[in-house]
């Protein structure tokens, strides 16, 4: 029970507080080579994506360079691994502070970042959805006559209502949490205390879940206890897939140091994003936020240390990690140029007009695939019609938009959310959302954080344990749909490379058509609403993972075919 109890609390704050890009997800202890999400099942018994194979049928031809660009934090540019595989604007004078390119960014060089200004000051915190939303419309629905609303207008009503709420009851979370000892240093909480506080409710509830604990009621022994009883009782009341959570994830073991750190992170760090309603953080930026043609601010300078790189720098190095040097770890595409656009601020967060230029920009800059790291069920949005603009944009343009699944293991086919979809609500034909998959070929196939759904996902790819390029030439084990993105980035930018002439369309048709389809009942993820196992054909569109070898053979017959 106590550790259960343990996990349960644990999953519950991962999941339910992860507001910005996926985070890395669970590794399975199993043993495994460094470079295992390359293997062949049949040859290696690991479910990979048959890389090396892919290679071999490819032995002999030549390839084209691709542009791949990364929506996220900072690359490290300068890394052992990616330095020779940067794109560079060829018709840009470096530092000369001139345009010359009269694309209407000075000296973009090898990419743009949207959260520094021109003196490279940058923008250090972002509010939360429901922030934004409720700010935006406040003024217009605070105090209508809601029997006149009608149409879109009632619809922006029901998002402001929604928005309000959660950030309520968020702030009531974060106010209460604030009131529990956390070392400003360490970030930890009284581990012994927290543990003495679990160990008294094992002793009375037994084997109970979490969930049926009645916290509202307990008693208390003194202050630390009373916060924490009205902590949980606000959490358990608050969160409509908590007893599904318990159910699947009580099982796993999560640390005591690791969740009382990730609990004082959670409390130091991000508590203005719900307590903070007036503070305007991108007003250093200059830019107007609500103006979606103000998109030339910013910065050239794409590496700023404070922004950190700990997310796009493994992405980078699961697309292009240099193949030949006999380093740390070689990147699926052989041929590719990655151009970096900065939109995540540190601690987390991007918002949607930068994120609006940043697609804009790779696709007026020649990018044929752009690496889309973030969470796709958003559940607040003050600016959808421009995002939905932007998809389609690069629709209109054919670029192949990839993007995670996220880690938060919902059905993405119930969740209401914009990203992905053009203006008239349908996603394209050139826009591919990817789950995640593990080490293991049985039922723990799909990790549990992973997001799905037999009409939202298009396609897994592996997430779990991925080995890739850290900030200065350091290595390092990253997961979540958040690897599982470039993966299927990666054999995209493979395809494009030795069979040129195939369209964004295309690419996307074969990936999907060429993943390899284990039969296999699986544990559904985390917030599935299942209590058995179901297929894994199931979980997407595809009803597979993505393979480098059937993807090669299936262009390779596609474009012969065409002549």
């Amino acid at each position: 029970m106590y550790k259960n109890l343990i996990a349960a609390i644990t999953l519950f704050l991962v999941l339910s507080y992860n507001f910005g890009m996926a985070q890395s997800g669970a590794e399975h202890p199993a043993k495994r080579p460094h470079d295992w999400w390359q293997a062949d099942w049949k040859k290696d018994s690991l479910p990979g994506i048959s890389l090396d194979q892919a290679y071999e049928y490819l032995k002999g031809r030549k390839s084209k360079t691709v542009i791949v660009a990364i929506i996220d934090n900072c690359v490290d540019t300068a890394h052992e691994e990616l330095k020779d595989f940067i794109w560079t604007n060829k018709k840009e004078i470096p530092g000369n502070g001139i345009d010359d390119d009269h694309n209407g960014y000075v000296d973009d060089v090898h990419g743009w970042c949207f959260i520094a200004n021109k003196n490279n000051v940058i923008q250090e915190k972002q509010s939360s959805g429901e922030i934004g939303l409720y700010k935006a419309r406040k003024n217009r629905f605070e105090n209508i006559d809601t029997t006149k609303l009608k149409g879109e207008e009632k619809i922006e009503y029901g998002w402001y209502v929604s928005a309000k709420k959660t950030l309520t009851e968020k702030w009531q979370i974060y106010e209460l949490a604030n009131q529990l000892p956390i070392d400003s240093v360490t970030l930890t909480l009284d581990s012994a205390r927290f543990v003495k506080y679990l160990d008294s409710l094992c002793k009375n509830y037994g084997s109970k879940l979490l969930y049926d604990v009645p916290f509202a009621s307990l008693s208390f022994s003194d202050r630390y206890d009373s916060v924490l009883n009205q902590l949980f009782s606000l959490i358990i009341t608050k969160d409509k897939n908590w007893e599904e959570t318990v159910n699947d994830f009580a099982k796993d073991n999560k640390t005591i140091p690791g969740y009382v750190q990730g609990f004082g992170q959670f409390i130091l760090w991000d508590k203005y994003k719900y307590t903070d309603t007036t503070s305007n953080f991108r007003q250093m930026l200059g830019d107007d936020p609500q103006n979606f043609k103000d998109i030339y601010y910013g910065t050239p300078t794409i590496n700023l240390k404070q922004i950190g790189g700990k997310h796009a720098t493994p992405i980078a190095g699961i697309i292009a990690a240099d193949r030949n040097n006999n380093k740390g770890i070689k990147g699926i595409a052989d041929n590719v140029m990655l151009m970096p656009l900065v939109t995540s601020v540190p601690n987390g967060g991007s918002d949607e007009k930068d994120v609006y230029a940043a697609i804009h920009y790779a696709v007026d800059n020649g990018a044929f695939i752009i690496n889309f790291s973030f969470r796709p069920d958003i559940p607040f949005s003050v600016n959808t019609k421009e995002m939905k603009e932007a998809f389609d944009y690069a629709a209109k343009h054919h670029v192949l938009l990839i993007q995670g699944a996220g880690n938060n293991g919902k059905n993405l086919d119930s969740a209401k959310y914009f990203i992905g979809q053009g203006f008239n609500g349908n996603e394209h034909d050139t826009y591919l959302r990817v789950g995640a998959t593990t080490t293991l070929m049985n039922d723990s196939l799909v990790a549990g954080f992973s997001g799905f759904g037999k009409k939202r996902v298009d396609l897994f790819a592996p997430g779990v344990a991925i080995f890739s390029t850290e900030p200065n030439n350091q290595y390092g084990n990253f997961g979540g749909t958040s690897a599982a993105c470039p993966i299927v980035v990666g054999v995209a930018a493979l395809l494009k490379s030795y069979f040129p002439t195939l369209t964004a369309e295309q690419v996307k048709e074969i990936l999907v058509k060429s993943v390899y389809k284990p039969d296999v009942m699986v544990v559904p993820p985390v917030r599935a609403g299942f209590t058995n196992k179901i297929s894994f054909s199931s979980l997407s569109k595809s009803g597979g993972i993505v393979n480098a070898y059937n993807a090669v053979k299936l262009a390779d017959e596609m474009t012969k075919n065409r002549k």
